[in-house]
């Protein structure tokens, strides 16, 4: 096993390579890129579901199932529909992703406290007066947790995509090294693969959850 000091070194000497820089550069956009979409369509897929009934009997227990499956289970369908190409990374997270946002959203639509409502409805909101200003507004503490572990399961579906795929990233140097048998620079990127996603997590999404929690009355 190479010692700490020589795997910080050889994560220095990365980034002074421009094949490194530009694969993590590709691999943050398409993060980048897969993370909004999972944003858009698990907050506008958990509020449908939490807003219709009928809705949420029929396709409820399809983003539960979607959850439940690894994002590394969605490539080689990612693959064989896309292709070995980018389009595949970029859907691996948003599949691997979306249904924990979307069970949150519908969670926290559901789970707004009755005294709230009752308190709502006494003042005349109704309809989807009280949806909009009432209960999603009460449902945002559970969505941000759920767009927080959407962070992490984006992350390793990234990584899974890019393992298997032909597209520049670091996942795909990841495979390589490890067929070189490169320890020290297989433990380099995996350092790097931890801070990024520790970082991401730590200096916006905790903070996001904190203030969220705290001006709701939660912390």
């Amino acid at each position: 096993m190479p010692g700490a000091w020589t795997i910080a070194q050889r994560l220095v000497e990365d980034f002074h390579q421009t094949a490194f820089v530009h694969a993590l550069g590709g691999s943050l956009r398409r993060m980048a890129i897969g993370y909004v979409l999972v944003t858009a369509i698990g907050i506008v897929g958990g509020m449908a579901l939490g807003r219709f009934k009928l809705l949420d009997e029929v396709l409820g227990g399809v983003a539960v199932s979607i959850h439940a499956i690894p994002g590394a289970a969605w490539v080689p369908l990612a693959i064989l529909w896309f292709g070995a190409t980018e389009r595949a990374v970029i859907f691996t997270i948003l599949l691997g992703a979306t249904g924990i946002v979307i069970v949150h959203t519908d969670s926290g639509i559901k789970e707004v406290a009755p005294n709230i409502l009752r308190a709502a409805k006494t003042m005349g909101a109704k309809g989807i007066n009280l949806f909009w200003h009432v209960i999603v507004p009460a449902a945002i503490p559970r969505i941000v947790d759920g767009l927080r572990l959407a962070w992490a399961f984006g992350w390793r579906a990234l990584m899974a995509g890019e393992l298997l795929t032909s597209v520049a990233g670091l996942g795909q140097m990841l495979n390589t090294v490890a067929k070189a048998r490169q320890l020290d620079q297989l433990l380099a990127l995996m350092l790097l693969f931890a801070f990024i996603g520790a970082s991401v997590d730590g200096l916006i999404f905790k903070r996001l959850e904190q203030s969220v929690r705290t001006r709701w009355g939660l912390a």
